[in-house]
C-alpha cells in the first residue's frame, strides 16, 4: 500500500513529478555512456571526473548562496570541464600507466575542494546533499538540463556509432583509417562531465559512478551483440533508476544511496541467476 501511495505522490508533488522525470532523462544518458566507458577502461577516469566536481561545487558555493542554482551549475560545469580537459590531454595516447596521475588528479581536486568549502562556502551543509544526492533538489530547472543533456548526448554517440566502436576496440586502426581519435577523445569527457555536474543532486558526486558503471557492465554481460549492449544498457538503467527513486520516496531514504543499492543488488542478482541457470543447463 505504501508503494501505492509514493506512486501517486510522484502525480500530485511538482517536485517529485521533476525528480522522477529527470531520473529517466539522466539514467538514459547515463545508459548511453556506459557501455563505452566500460569497454573503454575509462571507469578511473569517470570516477576522478566526478570527485574533481567537488572542486567546482565548492568554487560555486563559496561565490552563490544556494538560492542561486543555475549559477552554482553553471560554475562548477566551467571548473569541471576545464578540469576534465586537462586531464584528457594529460592521458591521451600516453605511452606510461595513466592510472597513477589519475589518482593524483582526483585527489587533489578534492582535497582543494573541501579547504576551498571550509574557508568560504557561504552555508557548510550544503555540499553533503550535493555529495551524496537529495531528491527534493531537482528543480524544473534540473529537468530541462537533464533533457537538453540527452537531446545533446543521445546524436553524439548515435550518428558516428561506428566510430566509437572503431575507436573503443581498435584505436590504431581508426586512426589508420582516418578517424579524428583525439577529437573524440575529448568529446567523450566533456560529455562524461556534463553528464556528471548534470546528475549530482539526483545522485550526488560520489555515488553517481554507480549510474555510469553498472548499467555497461550489466549490458556487456547480457547482450549478444555490440547494438544489443546499448539498448540493455539504457532500458536497465532507467529501470532500476526508477524502481529506486520509488523506493527512496517510499521509506523516505536518501536517494543517491537507494539508486546506489538497487542498481548493484540488480546486478548481483543477475549474475548470480545467471551462474545457476549455466549450472543447471550444464548438468
Amino acid at each position: 500500500m505504501n508503494f501505492i501511495n509514493s506512486l501517486q505522490d510522484f502525480l500530485h508533488y511538482d517536485f517529485l513529478l521533476y525528480a522522477l522525470l529527470g531520473t529517466v532523462f539522466l539514467s538514459m544518458t547515463c545508459g548511453l555512456i556506459s557501455p563505452l566507458l566500460i569497454a573503454r577502461k575509462n571507469a578511473f577516469m569517470g570516477s576522478a571526473i566526478s570527485h574533481s566536481t567537488l572542486l567546482g561545487l565548492a568554487i560555486a558555493l563559496s561565490l552563490f548562496s544556494s538560492e542561486s542554482p543555475l549559477s552554482i551549475f553553471a560554475t562548477t560545469l566551467v571548473i569541471t570541464i576545464l578540469c576534465t580537459l586537462f586531464l584528457a590531454f594529460s592521458t591521451y595516447r600516453q605511452k606510461l600507466p595513466t592510472d597513477s596521475l589519475i589518482g593524483i588528479f582526483y585527489t587533489a581536486t578534492m582535497a582543494m575542494g573541501i579547504l576551498i568549502h571550509s574557508a568560504f562556502a557561504k552555508n557548510k551543509t550544503d555540499l553533503l546533499s550535493f555529495l551524496f544526492g537529495n531528491i527534493l533538489l531537482l528543480t524544473k530547472e534540473d529537468l530541462l538540463l537533464s533533457v537538453g543533456l540527452l537531446a545533446i548526448t543521445a546524436p553524439l554517440i548515435i550518428i558516428p556509432f561506428k566510430k566509437w566502436l572503431f575507436l573503443t576496440y581498435d584505436e590504431e586502426g581508426a586512426i589508420t583509417s582516418g578517424v579524428n581519435a583525439k577529437f573524440f577523445h575529448y568529446l567523450f569527457f566533456i560529455l562524461l562531465s556534463l553528464l556528471i555536474v548534470t546528475s549530482i543532486k539526483l545522485a550526488g558526486t560520489i555515488l553517481i559512478e554507480t549510474l555510469l558503471l553498472v548499467p555497461g557492465f550489466f549490458a556487456l554481460k547480457f547482450a549478444s551483440n555490440v547494438r544489443q549492449t546499448f539498448i540493455i544498457s539504457v532500458l536497465f538503467s532507467t529501470f532500476f533508476a526508477v524502481l529506486g527513486i520509488l523506493i527512496a520516496n517510499t521509506y523516505g531514504l536518501p536517494s543517491g544511496a537507494t539508486l546506489a543499492v538497487v542498481l548493484f543488488l540488480a546486478l548481483v542478482l543477475s549474475l548470480l541467476f545467471k551462474k545457476i541457470y549455466t549450472l543447471i543447463r550444464n548438468h
